[in-house]
């Protein structure tokens, strides 16, 4: 798949998507059902009909009513602000059964409602965000209510995500799983270990992460395998088993290639947007405080660390042992996938009331 325009962060054209765009999980690990409702809770998938069919991206629920996304996951690139709230359902089921026959169209969100989703009461877009700068690429959906069968969530944010090279994480999300049907959803979600690469790397890439204070950059192991543009979500797990999320992908880029024209360039590298600079935000358009949004977990970052939670039985350790995390020259994980993406757009804050 091709870039629509280099400027516009996390896009890549296609004839199928939310708003035509790349979205894939490619390689990985599945998480297992069992992990998925206690570990993952938190982690949700949104379903986006945008201007060329339905799409899904990742959230995380911050509270059983509070959803945290890219801005690129719930805004229009044509006209700048926020999808309108009935193009959008969120939800905790299996994307296989709800997207995978969409082949291009809009999905039936009303089938999607009737199956537990909900469809967002507000949307908020950082009023920052820019996908010509890569900015504040962050946004809250507010749910009329929680959504059925949803455990409390049990994800607070890291306000300060290690950023030594080499230090582990675990990124997880919903995406394709096939590098050739943008359609084959998922049934579970994804999970992957990656690590933080060098600053000189990284600086060379996108010089403008050399000054930024909410941003985070990692390295794929795999050529052939990488986080995709769009909003996985990067996380680490603690020694009480708690979750705490580092931030959100930002982009995908390569040098001379911002961002990347395919997520598995050689020597691609992935921003995340970390999250200590938003928590004020965060207070305002949610009923949220500091105190209830910000974990206070010690967490391991030392590449040797195990992070992923179980994985599914279908997706057993791969036989050369990707399952153990070791850290290559560039200092990275060795077991990459691409996670899922939505739309990309310059937006303004947007609330119920737009719609």
């Amino acid at each position: 798949m091709k870039p629509a325009t280099a400027v516009l962060a996390a896009v890549a054209t296609a004839s199928s998507g939310a708003l035509g765009l790349e979205k894939r999980v490619v390689g990985g690990s599945a998480v297992s059902a069992a992990a998925a409702s206690s570990s993952y809770s938190f982690v949700t998938n949104i379903i986006v009909n945008g201007k060329d069919g339905a799409s899904a991206c990742t959230g995380a629920l911050l509270a059983p009513t509070v959803v945290l996304t890219s801005a690129s996951c719930v805004a229009d690139p044509v006209s700048n602000i926020a999808l309108v709230a009935s193009r959008i359902v969120v939800g905790q089921g299996n994307l296989a059964s709800m997207l995978g026959g969409s082949s291009g169209g809009d999905a039936d969100l009303s089938k999607a409602a009737a199956r537990g989703y909900v469809y967002p009461q507000s949307i908020f877009v950082h009023p920052g965000y820019s996908s010509v700068a890569h900015s504040d690429n962050i946004a809250v959906l507010i749910l009329p209510h929680a959504l059925a069968n949803a455990t409390d969530a049990n994800v607070k944010l890291i306000k300060k995500p290690d950023d030594s090279e080499k230090a582990a994480y675990t990124a997880v999300g919903w995406g394709t799983t096939s590098a050739d049907d943008v359609y084959a959803y998922p049934s579970q979600i994804q999970q992957v270990r990656l690590a933080v690469g060098s600053k000189s790397t990284c600086t060379d890439i996108w010089a403008p992460y050399t000054n930024l204070t909410n941003s985070l950059c990692l390295v794929p192991a795999k050529s052939s395998s990488n986080v995709c543009d769009g909003d996985g979500l990067l996380v680490k797990v603690a020694s009480d088993k708690t979750v705490g999320l580092a931030g959100i992908l930002n982009m995908v880029a390569a040098k001379k290639d911002v961002p990347a024209e395919k997520c598995t360039d050689s020597g691609a590298v992935d921003f995340f947007t970390t999250l200590d600079n938003y928590v004020g935000w965060l207070t305002q358009v949610t009923p949220l405080k500091e105190s209830s949004l910000v974990s206070t977990a010690s967490f391991s970052y030392d590449s040797s660390s195990t992070d992923d939670v179980d994985e599914a039985s279908s997706s057993a350790s791969d036989s050369d042992g990707l399952d153990d995390v070791e850290s290559s020259k560039s200092g990275v994980a060795r077991r990459s996938i691409s996670l899922g993406v939505s739309a990309a757009a310059f937006a303004l804050a947007a609330a119920g009331s737009m719609f």
